[in-house]
């Protein structure tokens, strides 16, 4: 996935965080942002321009300190163990409003840590040794992943949780360089599979919620249970043990409309390769890709809900050149199974009308009966 555009990246991070709404913020060019490292950075560095022009958000701190005089509260604990009660100097525990707060913290770390990254632009590096010198004193944090998850933000907060989430995954793939002491490699993210599959699973869902909610108001992630019932014979004697040994299977997008009933179940998939292929015969589909649609599919049926009759499963594969879209029919069910890609290596608009034209009726519907 190398060849994926530097402003679908930037596009299809604001959407995989919720942000769609944020398209517009960044000026991303070739010139600037040549890698995702540098996209990264430049995103940052734009976001965290924004929030020192409207003032950093701010946040009482507690300091403890020896003084002449009393400022909060005495700490008498601290002030008999210094001993100097007698001289009249107390240790006293204050409050004072700072811009030392954990989320002006994490930007400043995160902005430090870019600066020692191998590959960075020289416009970038410059940019961040200027900002880092706007920016009030403040501590420096040493970044892991339960510090990012102990932020809390108000939800009218865009600029800040924009901020946080750039400077999250900057952290995720930053490695210590081998062999240069002090020095951080940015891990090619677009070739983590893993880390890669999430983000485009939040993609898809986030799209789907912002641009499709009049044709499906409600979309989500959803439980499913196995439709299985214990039979004869079990290691237990009661079944509510057999029924809560069964594990519970989340989709990753499930889109639908309360009002015509239709529902649809997607899957994605975020691999180099759409199609597999073993001992010179020609690519095929994934099947433990397909077992899984269909087990959506088919456990999600309810007999007192009709419309969970005809329930559609896709999966949706990104890809940068060859495109792939087949439908089947399982057996003689109404269930259609669509396998679809999305070409990441165009222009936007097109991007977004084939997401679109995903979830709309396929025409070019196949039997198989590959299920049993």
């Amino acid at each position: 996935m190398r060849q994926i555009p530097i402003q679908n990246m930037y596009y299809i991070l604001c959407y995989a965080w919720g942000m769609g709404e944020m398209r517009g913020k960044v000026n991303v060019g070739v010139e600037r942002c040549n890698s995702v490292a540098n996209l990264l950075v430049h995103m940052l560095l734009n976001t965290t321009e924004d929030l020192l022009k409207r003032g950093l958000a701010q946040g009482y701190t507690v300091y403890g300190t020896e003084m002449d005089g009393i400022k909060g509260k005495i700490n008498v604990g601290e002030t008999l163990k210094l001993g100097r009660y007698r001289q009249g100097r107390v240790f006293c525990n204050y409050d004072e409003l700072s811009s030392d707060i954990l989320v002006n913290q994490i930007i400043y770390s995160t902005l430090s840590y870019a600066l020692r990254m191998r590959n960075l632009s020289e416009q970038n590096e410059g940019r961040i040794v200027k900002i880092l010198r706007r920016m009030p004193q403040m501590k420096q944090v040493h970044l892991r992943n339960s510090l990012f998850k102990s932020v809390r933000l108000h939800r009218n907060n865009t600029y800040y949780q924009f901020a946080i989430n750039i400077c999250h995954l900057i952290y995720q793939s930053l490695l210590p360089n081998e062999s240069i002491i002090g020095k951080w490699d940015f891990t090619d993210l677009l070739n983590d599979e893993r880390m890669m599959n999430r983000i485009f699973e939040k993609f898809l869902m986030n799209f789907y919620k912002h641009e499709c909610r009049e044709d499906y108001p409600d979309v989500s992630r959803s439980h499913i249970r196995f439709q299985l019932t214990p039979f004869g014979m079990t290691f237990t004697k009661s079944t509510d043990e057999a029924y809560r040994l069964l594990p519970v299977m989340e989709t990753d997008v499930t889109l639908y409309n309360p009002r015509t009933k239709k529902k649809i179940i997607i899957d994605a998939k975020y691999y180099k390769e759409t199609l597999v292929s073993k001992y010179g015969e020609g690519g095929k589909i994934r099947r433990e890709h397909l077992s899984q649609i269909l087990t959506y599919v088919m456990n999600q049926e309810k007999d007192n809900a009709p419309h969970t009759k005809d329930t559609k499963g896709i999966l949706v594969y990104p890809t940068i050149d060859t495109e792939l879209d087949v439908s089947y029919v399982y057996k003689n069910t109404k269930h259609v199974i669509r396998v679809s890609t999305v070409n990441l290596n165009q222009d936007w608009q097109m991007i977004e009308q084939r997401l679109k034209e995903i979830i709309k009726e396929p025409s070019n519907i196949l039997n198989t009966r590959c299920y049993r």
